[in-house]
């Protein structure tokens, strides 16, 4: 991994001594795999089909994607090397073939109009808006011509009460997020009029976006 970050990397439970928990806060929080299956649902996968999941953390989301869909082919890709370490395990001791990427989402290793799918959960909003909108950049670029993004965060909300929920973000980024801006930043990448799909508590929107 050659690109280096300017800003200030988030890894997916704000410190990384906390990330073998990562998986068990979100659990608690109703963010486990139940809301993993929702997000999985969003769009139609077919046999044969490349999928990549952008900030896939721990793994759970491919796990449950591979048993759900064995003959499409999964990459799923993260910065943080502690969290594909856990999914790397987990994946082994499952038996599933997943193919794991350690890089950013404003800097994907794959080659322009090779993915059919693009999923991301929760990781939006760890980026500064200058990088979501690179972000969605590389999305654009590496999707086939008619291929699909799920963006599954948290989105436009002009909540007191969610802002003060989620005291243990940075709000630096997650303001991006709140004011809308994943929607518009899809829409200047190329995407067809995004749309929303679904809801989550606490203030997630499922968004999907046709290249």
């Amino acid at each position: 991994m050659s690109y280096r970050p300017t800003y200030n990397y988030i890894p997916p439970i704000k410190w990384h001594w906390q990330t073998p928990w990562y998986d068990f806060f979100c659990a608690a929080s109703g963010l486990g795999k139940r809301f993993r299956e929702k997000v999985l649902q969003a769009v139609a996968i077919h046999d044969g089909q490349i999928i990549a999941d952008v900030g896939c953390g721990t793994g759970v989301f491919v796990e449950i994607a591979k048993r759900r869909y064995p003959s499409a082919h999964f990459i799923g890709i993260d910065p943080d090397r502690k969290a594909l370490a856990i999914a790397e395990q987990a994946l082994k001791r499952a038996g599933l073939a997943v193919e794991l990427k350690q890089a950013f989402a404003e800097s994907l290793p794959l080659a322009s109009g090779s993915v059919d799918i693009c999923f991301s959960t929760l990781a939006f909003h760890h980026m500064p808006n200058e990088i979501k909108q690179k972000a969605a950049q590389e999305i654009y670029r590496v999707l086939k011509p008619d291929g699909v993004v799920v963006i599954a965060d948290f989105g436009e909300s002009k909540s007191f009460f969610l802002r003060k929920m989620l005291f243990f973000e940075k709000m630096e980024y997650l303001e991006g997020n709140l004011n809308g801006l994943v929607p518009l930043y899809l829409e200047e990448a190329g995407f067809k009029t995004p749309e929303t799909v679904g809801s989550h508590f606490p203030g997630i929107k499922l968004i999907r976006a046709r290249k």
